[in-house]
Parts: structure tokens; C-alpha cells; sequence
């Protein structure tokens, strides 16, 4: 898989079947935990701010934003946020998660464990350990 496809997929993103086969990534094979970690590293370590979105504090009586975002500090800081609001209603805020994280690489996998569930589907790529 490109690299333009794999963060566009770590972001959140979607790609349905005739773009996977115009962007030459169908049929795949399985990609490694371990792999997609280190690309991420990488893009957080050279990224100045924030992936894969900035941050916002939940406003009440507004929808709140759920999910994760990573804010790099420093080389030796970068910060993990998740929000999630209340099943009943999406404008309550009931859980918020920060967490400080010392290098690209464990803020990589806090992402992607916490925020994609993995080692396991990647809107169809089986990430494996």
C-alpha cells in the first residue's frame, strides 16, 4: 500500500471498491502492526502540531466531537485526547481521556489501539501483529 493511502486510512478515512482498484490497492495482502506504527511514527515526528485533527474542547450544547487526536509537543512529548459522549445524547460529554506519551512510536500505537482497535480491520486491511 502507498503511504498516501495508508494515512489517508489512519485518519479515519474511507475508500470504497472501484477507488481501491484505481489506486492499484485491491486485491491486498495483510499489512503489520508493527509496520503501519513505525510509518505513523514518522508522520508524528515530523508533523509540527496535531494528527489526524486539532484538538477542540467540547463546548455543552454542542455535538461532541468523538475520538482521538495526538498533539506534539516536543521531540519527547506528545499528547493523546479522546472525547466520547453519552449514548443517549451526543451533545454530553462522558468520557475524556489525555494520556502523555514520551516518543512518536507509543503515541502511534496508543492511536491505533485506542482509536482504529488494532491489530485488526482497517476499513478492510487486515492489520496483523
Amino acid at each position: 500500500m502507498d503511504n498516501e493511502t495508508l494515512l489517508f486510512l489512519l485518519k479515519g478515512g474511507h475508500l470504497n471498491m472501484p477507488d481501491r482498484i484505481a489506486r492499484g490497492a485491491w486485491p491486498h495482502a495483510p499489512l503489520s502492526f508493527g509496520a503501519v506504527a513505525n510509518y505513523l511514527a514518522t508522520v508524528l515526528e515530523q508533523n509540527e502540531g496535531w494528527f489526524p485533527y486539532q484538538w477542540e474542547p467540547h463546548r455543552p450544547g454542542q455535538v461532541v466531537r468523538e475520538g482521538g487526536t495526538i498533539e506534539r509537543q516536543e521531540n519527547h512529548r506528545y499528547v493523546y485526547r479522546r472525547a466520547g459522549a453519552h449514548p443517549v445524547s451526543p451533545t454530553t460529554l462522558t468520557r475524556f481521556v489525555e494520556t502523555v506519551l514520551s516518543n512518536a512510536h507509543d503515541a502511534a500505537v496508543h492511536y491505533m489501539k485506542w482509536d482504529l482497535g488494532l491489530p485488526g480491520d482497517l476499513d478492510g486491511w487486515k492489520v496483523v501483529e
